[in-house]
């Protein structure tokens, strides 16, 4: 279905889009939000933060591993590597900007615009996953999966991280 919708202007902003889902934008912006913790004196904050990426990442390779499933054979970009199954900037994307959509939902903003930049972060994460599929370098089961996971990997995150926290307060009172 995708593919009749394909012209060099649509491909050159889905390269943008698949850029926000890339280890060279999400490295940075991992560094750059622990960064920002730390200086704001939220240690536990930052050592979260960078749990969920340093165990997402070994997450995700171990999966690319045990299925080894090929990639699409005609991919729109070049120097594609690894493994496709599941979706790495698809569950890269969903697991950051779902982390800093959940980091906004303990702040003190307003529900409105803690809706609203949920919102956009979920579109954004999602156009990474579509550009993944239109650039032909993944299955939409790839993108699929790697969306599902990115749930249950956040989901199963935040339940450890508040019975760590909970016995770290419950020890110390």
């Amino acid at each position: 279905m995708i593919s009749n919708y394909h012209s060099d202007t649509l491909t050159s902003v889905m390269k943008i889009f698949t850029f926000f889902g890339s280890q060279f934008f999400l490295l940075p912006a991992y560094i750059i939000l622990i960064g920002y913790y730390l200086i704001k004196h939220r240690t536990r904050i930052a050592i979260n933060i960078g749990a969920i990426g340093l165990t997402s990442s070994a997450v995700l390779f171990s999966l690319k591993y045990a299925f080894k499933r090929t990639r699409p054979l005609d991919p729109l970009i070049q120097h594609v590597a690894g493994f496709s199954f599941p979706s790495g900037h698809s569950f890269s994307s969903f697991t950051f900007y779902g982390l800093i959509a959940y980091i906004l939902w303990q702040t003190n903003i307003s529900k409105t615009w803690k809706v609203v930049s949920t919102v956009f972060l979920f579109l954004l994460a999602s156009l990474v996953a579509i550009s993944r599929v239109y650039l032909r370098v993944h299955f939409p089961s790839d993108v699929v999966a790697g969306f599902c996971l990115s749930i249950v990997w956040l989901i199963l995150s935040f339940w450890i991280i508040s019975k760590v926290e909970f016995r770290s307060k419950s020890t110390s009172a």
